[in-house]
C-alpha cells in the first residue's frame, strides 16, 4: 500500500501521514485530522484508499473542497494524485504520495488532535495614493511603500491631516486607494472576500450592542465568525478571549454599564474571537486613563508575540517604544519615517516621542520630510529591503460565501435579545397600535355602518384613519432599527456577514411585530364600530391591514438604512408619513387628483389597504351593484320612473331595498319624489368621491401591494449593499 503524506500549509507547517483509511478531515475533535479554522466544517472531507488508489471526498461542507482550483461535488470521488493541492476552505494542503512512509514523519492518529495556530501572515503596501477627486483634489496618501512582518507589532502616527486612518483603511480594504496592497504576496484588493475573515479591524465607535451583556455580544460574534466549528471549541474561544481581555469577571454585566476602557477591551475581544492574522485598531488607546492604555498597549504586544501583525493608530505616545515599528506621517499623507520607535528620537533628534509632531509641522515641509527620509538608510532597511523579499504567491486564495440560514438564525435571535432588553424600543413597538387603535373609542359612534342611523362618510374616514394607524405604528417602529447598529453591520460585513441574511433578519422581526400590530387594529375597530362582515371577510381586512403594517414597517427600515445618523431618521419618517395621509385617497378621493397626485397616489402604501377594507366592509355594495349608478350622472337624470323602479337604490324601493348607511335618517314626506331626491344626494355625495372603492378586487388590490412592498424590500437590500 503506497503512503498517503500530508502537509498543512500554516505557519508553522504541519504534517502527518494517513495511516488507516476512511481518513476524516474537519474542525470537529473527532477528525483523525483536526483543523481549527473557521473555514472548515466539523466535517469537511474524507480520505479513502479502494483499489490501489487514494481518493478524496467533499462531505457536503459550507465552503467547499478544491483540488486543483476546481471544486468537488460534494459526496463525489476524486482520484488524488502525488503534488495535488487539497484547498479546505482557506486551508492548504499539500499531497505527497510514495512508497512506505519515512519513519521521521510526525503522525496524527485517530484519538490525537492538534489545534492549528494562528496563520502568520505579512503585508506589503506599494505606491498607494489617494485624494479627494481625481483631478485637483486634496492628496490624502502619496505614494506610501510599506511593509509589516508577521509578529510584528506596528505604530501609526502622524500629525493632523497627516492620513492615518486613510492609510489604514487603505491597508485592510476598507476603503482602497490605488496602488498595491500584498498579502502574502496576493493581491488584497482582488482577493478581499478571501481574506476578510484573517482581517480584524476595531473602529474607533463601538462595534457592539450596547444592550447585551459581554458573554452574550461574544456568542454571536462567534456564531457568526465561527461557523464551522463545534460548539465546545466556540464556548473555549470565548472563555479563552475573556481570560485574556480580562473580561471574565464581567462576562453576565450588560455592555452599557461597562466602563470605556472595558467597552474598548470588549471591541478587541469580539475581533479576537477568530484569530486574526492581520489585525487594525483605530484609536484602540484614546480616551483612557494611562494604566489602561498602558493594558491595551501590552494586550496587543502580546497579540503580536502569539503570531498576528497588530497596526494601531494612536496618539498616545507614552507607552509607543513597546510596538516594533512606527510609522509618521506628515500632513498630506507623506511618509516621515518609519523604523523602530527609539531610533525616531535619534532621527528626528527629539528627547520624546511627543516632540516629533511640532518639529514635523514646523520646521519642514511635508514634501521635504519625505524626500530626506527617502534618501535616508532606514527607508531602504525598513522598506526597501523588505519589499525585495515579497513571496510570489501563485496560489489564489478562495472566497468564502455566507452561510444564509445560519448567519439568519443567528441575527434573528439577537434581535430579539436586543429588543427584548431595550424597553423604550419594545415599548413603542408593542403599545404604539393599542393606544392608535383605542382612539377608535373616542372618535366614532358604533353604528357607523348601520343603514338607519350611520353615516358612509364617516364610516370611509374610519376606515382610512385604521389604515394610517398601521402604517404610522408600523414605520415608527423601525424607523431607527438599521441606523443605530451602522457600525456594527459595516464591520461585520467586511468580516463576511452577507447582505441577504442581515436585511432578511430585519424583514423576520418586522413580520412578526406586523403580525401583532395589525391584529390589535383590527381588534380596537371591530370593538369600537359594529361590522356586520362574516368570518373570511374579517380574514380579509386582517390580511390588509397586515399589508399596510408590513409595508410601513419596510418603509421605516428603509429610511432607517439611508438616514446618515439614528438622529436623524426621525425626521425622514415625518417627510415619507405626510404623503401617505395626503396622498392615500381617504382625505382627498383619487379621482380629485391630477395627473401628478394619481402618480403619487398609486406608489403610497395607504392606498390598496384604504381600498380593500371600504369595499370589503360592503358600505357600498349595493350601490356599485346597482344598475342606475352604473351610469353617468347625465344618464341617470333622464332614467323615466318605470326605468329608475327596477333600481334597488335608486329608484323608489331605496329605502326598503337598499343597504346604504344613514339612509333612515332621511325624515320623509308625503311626496316620494322629494324623498327619493333626497336618497340619491346621500348616495351620490359619496358615491362622485369613493364610489370606485365600492367594489375593489380584494385579490388585485393586494398583489398590487405585495408588489410595492417586494419593490421597497429590493431598495433597501440595495441601501444596505452600498453601505457595506
Amino acid at each position: 500500500m503506497q503512503t498517503l503524506d500530508l502537509t498543512v500549509h500554516t505557519n508553522p507547517t504541519q504534517q502527518c501521514t494517513v495511516q488507516k483509511t476512511p481518513f476524516s478531515i474537519g474542525s470537529d475533535k473527532y477528525n483523525d485530522l483536526v483543523i481549527h479554522d473557521h473555514s472548515v466544517d466539523k466535517g469537511h472531507a474524507k480520505i479513502a484508499f479502494k483499489e490501489g488508489q487514494y481518493y478524496l471526498v467533499d462531505e457536503g461542507s459550507i465552503n467547499g473542497t478544491r483540488v486543483g482550483g476546481i471544486r468537488l461535488e460534494a459526496y463525489r470521488l476524486k482520484a488524488l494524485s502525488d503534488g495535488n493541492l487539497i484547498q479546505l476552505g482557506l486551508v492548504i494542503i499539500e499531497i505527497k504520495i510514495s512508497s512506505p512512509a519515512p519513519a521521521k514523519i510526525p503522525v496524527f492518529h485517530a484519538k490525537q488532535h492538534q489545534t492549528l495556530s494562528i496563520e502568520r501572515m505579512r503585508l506589503d503596501a506599494i505606491g498607494l495614493h489617494k485624494s479627494t477627486r481625481p483631478v485637483f483634489g486634496t492628496t490624502l496618501l502619496n505614494d506610501i511603500s510599506l511593509s509589516f512582518l508577521p509578529k510584528e507589532f506596528v505604530v501609526i502616527a502622524g500629525v493632523s491631516g497627516g492620513g492615518k486612518s486613510t492609510l489604514m483603511d487603505a491597508l485592510n480594504g476598507q476603503r482602497r486607494a490605488k496602488g498595491k496592497v500584498l498579502v502574502d504576496g496576493c493581491d488584497l484588493y482582488k482577493n478581499f472576500n478571501a481574506f476578510k475573515n484573517k482581517i480584524g479591524y476595531v473602529p474607533q465607535d463601538d462595534i457592539v450592542h450596547l444592550e447585551l451583556t459581554v458573554g452574550e455580544a461574544l456568542n454571536y460574534a462567534a456564531h457568526l465568525r465561527l461557523p464551522s466549528v463545534s460548539s465546545s471549541y466556540r464556548q473555549q474561544r470565548i472563555t479563552e478571549v475573556l481570560e485574556q481581555l480580562q473580561l471574565t469577571g464581567r462576562k453576565n454585566v450588560s455592555i452599557e454599564r461597562l466602563s470605556g476602557g472595558q467597552r474598548k477591551r470588549l471591541s478587541i475581544a469580539v475581533e479576537l474571537i477568530s484569530n486574526p492574522s492581520l489585525f487594525f485598531l483605530d484609536e484602540a488607546t484614546s480616551g483612557l486613563d494611562p494604566g489602561t492604555e498602558l493594558q491595551i498597549m501590552h494586550l496587543l504586544r502580546s497579540l503580536a508575540n502569539a503570531g498576528s501583525t497588530v497596526i494601531l493608530i494612536t496618539h498616545a505616545t507614552k507607552n509607543v517604544a513597546i510596538a516594533d515599528m512606527v510609522v509618521f506621517l506628515a500632513k498630506g499623507g507623506r511618509l516621515a519615517y518609519v523604523g523602530p520607535p527609539k531610533l525616531a528620537f535619534n532621527y528626528f533628534k527629539v528627547q520624546d516621542f511627543d516632540s516629533i509632531y511640532a518639529r514635523v509641522e514646523r520646521q519642514l515641509s511635508p514634501s521635504q520630510w519625505e524626500e530626506g527620509f527617502k534618501s535616508y538608510a532606514f527607508y531602504r532597511k525598513f522598506v526597501g529591503e523588505r519589499q525585495k523579499t515579497i513571496p510570489q504567491n501563485t496560489i489564489k486564495p478562495v472566497p468564502i460565501k455566507p452561510e444564509f440560514r445560519q448567519q439568519w438564525w443567528v441575527l434573528c435571535r439577537r434581535n430579539l435579545t436586543v429588543l427584548l432588553k431595550n424597553r423604550i424600543s419594545l415599548a413603542l413597538m408593542l403599545l404604539g397600535a393599542p393606544i392608535l387603535g383605542s382612539l377608535n373609542f373616542a372618535l366614532w359612534t358604533s353604528d357607523l355602518f348601520n343603514t338607519k342611523t350611520g353615516n358612509a362618510s364617516q364610516a370611509i374616514t374610519m376606515l382610512f384613519v385604521t389604515v394610517i394607524m398601521a402604517v404610522m405604528s408600523g414605520s415608527l417602529a423601525t424607523m431607527s432599527e438599521i441606523a443605530k447598529e451602522t457600525a456594527i453591520y459595516r464591520r461585520e460585513r467586511s468580516a463576511g456577514l452577507g447582505v441577504v441574511p442581515y436585511v432578511a433578519s430585519k424583514f423576520q422581526l418586522a413580520f412578526l411585530l406586523a403580525l401583532y400590530q395589525s391584529a390589535v387594529l383590527l381588534a380596537c375597530m371591530v370593538a369600537a364600530v359594529k361590522l356586520t362582515v362574516d368570518n373570511s371577510t374579517l380574514a380579509a381586512m386582517y390580511f390588509s391591514l397586515f399589508l399596510a403594517s408590513f409595508g410601513s414597517m419596510i418603509l421605516g427600515l428603509l429610511v432607517s438604512a439611508v438616514a446618515p445618523s439614528q438622529s436623524v431618521a426621525p425626521l425622514l419618517t415625518i417627510l415619507v408619513l405626510v404623503p401617505q395621509v395626503v396622498f392615500g385617497g381617504g382625505i382627498l378621493p383619487t379621482n380629485e387628483f391630477n395627473s401628478v397626485g394619481k402618480t403619487f397616489n398609486s406608489m403610497m402604501l395607504t392606498k390598496y389597504p384604504f381600498e380593500s377594507l371600504v369595499s370589503l366592509s360592503g358600505l357600498g355594495a349595493d350601490v356599485a351593484k346597482d344598475s342606475c349608478w352604473q351610469k353617468t350622472e347625465q344618464q341617470r337624470k333622464v332614467l323615466s320612473e318605470k326605468q329608475a323602479a327596477v333600481c334597488n337604490c335608486y329608484g323608489k324601493n331605496v329605502f326598503k331595498q337598499c343597504k346604504f348607511p344613514g339612509l333612515g335618517k332621511i325624515k320623509k314626506s308625503s311626496v316620494l319624489s322629494a324623498d327619493l331626491l333626497k336618497a340619491r344626494l346621500l348616495i351620490q355625495g359619496v358615491f362622485d368621491s369613493y364610489g370606485n372603492t365600492f367594489q375593489i378586487n380584494f385579490v388585485e388590490s393586494s398583489i398590487s401591494m405585495l408588489r410595492l412592498i417586494a419593490l421597497l424590500m429590493m431598495i433597501v437590500l440595495g441601501s444596505q449593499f452600498i453601505k457595506g
